[in-house]
């Protein structure tokens, strides 16, 4: 679980920093406006580090058990 949420948020932080990917076009394959860029950049990074934080948890919670 740790290693798949930190390399899930380390993908999201990626592509939230650099913008491309699939998310940063409209079904129709045109580019999305800069409002709609924004918006999918601040949820790409949010998500990725939420996903950090579950990693973290996730991690020290399993060396704690061992």
């Amino acid at each position: 679980m740790p290693i798949l949420a930190l390399l899930g948020g380390l993908y999201c932080l990626a592509v939230g920093i650099i913008k491309k990917g699939k998310a940063y076009k409209s079904k129709m394959g045109t580019p999305l406006s800069d409002k709609e860029v924004k918006a999918v950049q601040i949820t790409y990074i949010t998500v990725g580090a939420l996903l950090l934080v579950v990693a973290l948890v996730s991690g020290l919670k399993l060396l704690s058990e061992t």
